[in-house]
């Protein structure tokens, strides 16, 4: 779990119902052979689940945070 306390108080500040999905979590998995495989909840389907319309920027923001995150999973 990991979070960036200001940028997911603009998600649960826009429908306090997104708070479901805040902090973020990320799940980190490896098969027998080896391949790693990272899974987590979509910004932009949390966007839509949630109504919230007028967070372009911070959707923006917080995708490409999870995006460099995920880069450093190595096996």
């Amino acid at each position: 779990m990991f979070g960036n306390p200001p940028l997911g108080t603009q998600f649960i500040a826009a429908n306090p119902n997104a708070g479901l999905h805040w902090p973020v979590r990320l799940l980190v998995t490896q098969e027998g052979s080896g391949a790693v495989w990272t899974i987590y909840t979509d910004f932009a389907w949390i966007a839509a689940r949630h109504g919230i319309v007028n967070r372009t920027e911070q959707f923006k923001m917080a995708s490409m945070v999870i995006a460099s995150i995920i880069s450093s999973v190595k096996a």
